[in-house]
């Protein structure tokens, strides 16, 4: 499972002092591939099942007990993280910032810190994935431009077996 999002953190480049939101961390597999990175910085994880943060907060007992990482039980509409910040926030096939755009953008104008970067990844069942992948990450392109992000990138894997696209823009 951890070959499967290796592009998507590689493409985070996290930087070892950067404080990370992942939405949707299902059974923390992400979050241990975020914290290898880490030298100073976090990693902050939602999701809506209290089963799946149950699950990956054991997977990362030893990132839970440094301080590196933290999980919290909330959905992606509600998450009231305290008036934090992040340097880069993401998801992985969330398909509700897909189907609802705005959402994608509203959430992430309230948690990415000015300069940071936000992520959006999704994959296609389609064959062949690409131009699936290419269509459905334009509107999501299009919502970030302009207002608190600037120049939306939409780019995709060349892996066969673990095709992605990746919607990313910069809060200016």
């Amino acid at each position: 499972m951890s070959e499967r999002l290796a592009w998507p953190v590689e493409q985070l480049e996290v930087q070892p002092g950067d404080r990370v939101l992942e939405m949707g961390c299902g059974h923390g597999v992400a979050v241990s591939l975020v914290c290898e990175r880490l030298d100073g910085g976090t990693i902050t994880a939602i999701d809506r099942s209290r089963k799946m943060i149950d699950m990956a907060t054991q997977r990362n007992r030893e990132h839970v007990d440094s301080g590196k990482a933290s999980f919290e039980v909330a959905s992606v509409e509600e998450a009231d993280l305290g008036g934090r910040r992040f340097d880069k926030l993401f998801s992985v096939n969330v398909n509700l910032f897909w189907r609802r755009p705005g959402l994608a953008v509203r959430t992430a104008e309230r948690l990415v810190g000015e300069g940071g970067t936000a992520f959006f990844f999704g994959q296609s069942l389609a064959e062949p994935p690409e131009p699936a992948m290419r269509s459905s990450a334009e509107p999501l392109a299009a919502a970030l431009e302009g207002g608190a992000f600037t120049s939306p990138r939409v780019w995709t894997t060349e892996s066969a077996e673990h095709p992605f696209v990746c919607v990313a823009a910069q809060r200016a």
